[in-house]
């Protein structure tokens, strides 16, 4: 480990020291006061002095004048009032830090004033504590003035512009709680406000304000999972000048309450997802209804057997309200006239991205609830999990194909290698099987990776294993999803001849939620390792 004097000797963090000689402050039309800061000489040629001009609207300019420069200021902002403080460097390496120009960037203009009123308060301190504390407090005020203004290395191949909007970013993430304006940051960042605006979004894909309101609530959403401090002071230290406007903005962004979302990091939210309940659960969460299906049942799986069922298919959502639930949660298939009525009922987020990604639709689900930490740590497990199964059936399998069929009394739909989601994620994304080739069809829905097969394509279907669940959708009666088995063209199948087919749960493998891909993982490992 390398000590302070290690690092002096290096180079890599030089000592130097800023001494503050004296502070005045010049209200516009009455003489000036000087500070009690002794040693204070104008005409020492070894002072830096900073002029800090303010016009009276919370805006201002701030100016750097070196020992021997001259400084020349418009005389309209010499009619306002403005601080003059003088000071001295302790060597050479000091100056070096020093911006080698006369007008300073000092946004947000508001911190400026902020550390100058302390400095200024300051100025007659004579116990040790206070001193230190002045101090402190001017050296922070010159770190916030150099790092907005601290020359771009142009030998080093760095572009000004991309500097200048890094720079602005920094800004944003430090001062979020201040009072900032596109402006400003165009200042900060030395370009023109209508290019900056561009040069930001091609950076962050949002336009500045966008993005200042995206740090400020992702903090508000630390402060609520941490802390039980009162809205209105969450708002103030985030950078909301209200309770009202933070509440609004929050839940245009997040989607819910600063309040629901507090009580959802608890768990203490009564959220109804329909299939969405596999999200809620590995959310550590529990919902106070679930998904039924007339002909699927539910998801047991999940293991909610005392929660009571509700069924989404007939599309009555009026027994909703029953449960009064805090938060109804919704995926984007729905008609309008559902969702009218869901939020009638009660709060209602809808998904609007359709994904077949269910790690990004976990952490969209964790972020309604401040759980974003607890859906990090269960896709981690869950890749572990897959890359493990992963090894181990590379072991045993020596390029054995598989195929997936979804059998009902009307279909024969063969999942291949192409799928983006549900079965085929998993058995050859994740796991890492090989896919026997497809031999149907395209699906009618037009989705890849699905095939429809015919009776007799089945006589093409030479996978060594196949896994297999039957959708009682179309079926008419009990169990006429199951009379294929019955049919000679499958009895010739090479894996039914071997018998190397594995029957698996319907709304497990149909599913795609992080729970149920686990489970299909242990199907597969139970059936081929």
């Amino acid at each position: 480990m390398m000590n302070i004097e290690q690092c002096k000797q290096a180079g890599t963090a030089p000592l130097v020291q800023y001494v503050l000689q004296s502070i005045r402050l010049i209200i516009a039309g009455e003489q000036a006061e000087m500070s009690a800061l002794d040693g204070y000489d104008r005409n020492d040629k070894e002072n830096f002095e900073l002029l800090i001009i303010m016009s009276g609207t919370g805006q201002g300019k701030c100016y750097l004048q070196g020992p021997g420069r001259s400084l020349s200021i418009n005389q309209e902002l010499m009619n306002c009032s403005y601080y003059r403080v003088c000071f001295t460097t302790s060597d050479t390496a000091a100056s070096s830090l020093l911006p080698d120009k006369q007008e300073l960037a000092c946004a947000p203009f508001a911190k400026t004033v902020e550390l100058l009123d302390e400095l200024y308060g300051l100025r007659e301190a004579s116990d040790q504590l206070e001193l230190f504390q002045r101090f402190v407090r001017f050296q922070e005020l010159l770190l916030f003035l150099f790092r907005q203004n601290a020359p771009v290395t142009e030998d080093k191949g760095t572009d000004m512009e991309k500097h200048g909007v890094e720079l602005s970013i920094r800004h944003i993430h430090q001062y979020y709680r201040e009072l900032l304006t596109v402006e400003e940051l165009a200042s900060l960042a030395g370009i023109d406000r209508w290019k900056y605006t561009r040069l930001f979004k091609e950076a962050t894909g949002q336009v500045p304000l966008q993005y200042l309101n995206e740090v400020r609530i992702n903090q508000a959403k630390k402060w609520l999972a941490s802390a039980d401090d009162k809205l209105l002071d969450i708002a103030l230290n985030t950078g909301f000048n209200n309770e009202y406007y933070f509440n609004r903005r929050f839940k245009q962004t997040v989607g819910i309450s600063p309040g629901h979302y507090r009580r959802g990091r608890k768990g203490q939210l009564r959220v109804v997802a329909p299939y969405l309940e596999d999200f809620i659960v590995a959310l550590d969460m529990q919902p106070i209804a679930q998904y039924w299906h007339a002909k699927w049942g539910k998801q047991d799986y999940l293991g909610l057997n005392h929660i009571p069922t509700f069924d989404e298919n007939d599309g009555n959502f009026d027994a909703l309200s029953g449960y009064k639930p805090d938060l109804i949660l919704l995926m984007d298939r729905y008609e309008p006239q559902q969702y009218s009525l869901c939020r009638r009922i009660s709060n209602t987020c809808i998904l609007r991205e359709q994904t077949n990604n269910w790690r990004t639709l976990l952490r969209t689900v964790a972020d309604y609830f401040g759980r974003t930490e607890l859906a990090d740590n269960a896709i981690a497990n869950y890749d572990f999990k897959a890359r493990s199964a992963s090894h181990r059936l590379s072991q045993v399998m020596k390029g054995e194909t598989v195929a997936f069929l979804r059998i009902s009394a009307d279909h024969i739909i063969q999942y291949t290698e192409e799928g983006q989601g549900f079965v085929s994620a998993v058995l050859y994304g994740d796991v890492g099987l090989r896919s026997h080739s497809a031999v149907g069809v395209a699906s009618k829905a037009n989705r890849p990776g699905m095939f429809n097969l015919s009776v007799e394509d089945l006589r093409t279907l030479t996978a060594d294993h196949l896994f297999i669940t039957f959708d009682k959708w179309h079926s008419q009666v009990e169990g006429k999803e199951r009379e294929l088995l019955e049919q000679p063209e499958w009895r010739d199948l090479p894996a039914v001849r071997n018998n190397r087919v594995y029957e698996v749960d319907f709304l497990t493998w149909m599913n795609n939620g992080i729970i149920s891909n686990g489970k299909k993982i242990d199907d597969i490992l139970r059936s081929l390792a």
